[in-house]
């Protein structure tokens, strides 16, 4: 693995050569989605037991089901009518196997159509084969720009914190962005630079006033790119978003004064993003009062905002892991371990988010995931 992180080391020294330092953001996408190099662009997956990092859909299928859950609500509200679901960053393509295994004996199954986006042939093979049950009610796309007017939901689980972030931090009462060089002996040192883009410069003025100097965050532009794309897609229908992440208030709190910014290598989490390059996977949280404001900007209402714990209780979630578990289950069990995992404050619950955003639909529907709480007001 080390000549492999050597190799993109280089292509990045070869670029900031030719081009001077590069921002943070770039440095971020090739580590991730260098076509040969980056982390995503393994023959494998590096998700789960034997990956860096677990995802819900590989702790139990009740995380699946529940979300069927809420498809087939969704599905009623739009009367019933054939009905898309696009999944972006399906993984090893665990989610959807178990959304479509508990849709199977259901009316809606008839109606529903899958469509996952992956742009990488060799995820794409693997998860048509994990799938080859429900081949044909799915299909693939490499990009979102191939989908044509969608009425249904898109849905996505850990998708937005892996965009490439800007870094920027406070000096001298105002932002400048983070961008990288090399220092003589080769390794990857920080620099502070002007803003690289309008539409940062723009974000920055959006910005709490009173953080102090040395403060250093995160600015997730592809966010807005995203949701932008997604209203030229979504005719009528939702947006289903899981994710770790705060609202505006939170992720720019002034104990956060170091932003948010993560490496994770099997199982494990550090800080050092500049080691390991294209080896470990880098990280941001999601801030989802920006996901909510710019979604409203391309017309989508905002339906809900709860974390895991609460959006999964609220789908029926004791009757549904009855259900799947025959009726009967050991409390000492792996499984129910497992699916604690996704509840508990020390598992997934709190820590991830859900955000549903509507299109074409009442802005006061009252979705069944959020039945026991909502906190949408402190977006």
């Amino acid at each position: 693995m080390k000549d492999f992180s050597n190799e993109l080391i280089k292509i990045i020294r070869d670029k900031v050569k030719e081009f001077g330092p590069i921002t943070f953001k770039d440095f971020m996408e090739m580590a991730l989605y260098h076509e040969k190099y980056g982390y995503y662009s393994r023959s494998y997956v590096p998700i789960g037991k034997k990956g860096d990092f677990i995802t819900s859909p590989h702790t139990h299928c009740l995380y699946g089901a529940l979300h069927a859950r809420q498809i087939e609500e969704f599905w009623n509200i739009l009367d019933c009518t054939p009905f898309t679901v696009v999944e972006m960053g399906a993984g090893a393509g665990y989610l959807a196997q178990d959304i479509l295994s508990y849709l199977s004996n259901k009316e809606i199954f008839k109606s529903i159509n899958y469509i996952i986006v992956e742009h990488k042939a060799e995820t794409a093979a693997y998860q048509q084969d994990l799938l080859k049950s429900f081949i044909n009610k799915i299909s693939w796309i490499g990009r979102l720009s191939d989908l044509d007017s969608v009425t249904g939901c898109i849905i996505s689980n850990e998708l937005l914190d892996a965009f490439p972030v800007h870094l920027i931090q406070k000096e001298d009462s105002n932002f400048n962005e983070i961008y990288l060089d090399f220092k003589k002996d080769g390794s990857l040192t920080e620099v502070f630079a002007d803003l690289s883009t309008p539409q940062l410069v723009e974000y920055v003025k959006e910005l709490p006033s009173d953080l102090p100097d040395g403060y250093r965050t995160e600015a997730n532009l592809s966010i807005n790119k995203w949701i932008s794309e997604l209203g030229g897609i979504i005719s009528k229908g939702f947006v289903v978003t899981t994710d770790y992440g705060y609202t505006r208030k939170e992720y720019f709190h002034p104990g956060r004064n170091r932003g948010t910014l993560l490496a994770y290598i099997n199982h494990s989490v550090n800080e050092e993003l500049y080691e390991r390059v294209g080896e470990q996977d880098l990280t941001a949280h999601v801030n989802f009062s920006d996901l909510h404001r710019w979604g409203k900007e391309v017309g989508f209402s905002t339906l809900g905002y709860v974390p895991q714990w609460a959006f999964l209780a609220g789908l029926d979630f004791e009757e549904t892991f009855l259900e799947l578990s025959g009726g009967k289950f050991d409390p000492f069990s792996p499984e129910l371990a497992a699916v604690k995992m996704l509840l508990l404050p020390q598992g997934m619950g709190e820590s991830h988010k859900v955000l549903v955003q509507g299109r074409g639909v009442p802005s006061d529907l009252v979705l069944k995931g959020f039945s026991l709480k909502n906190i949408m007001k402190r977006l």
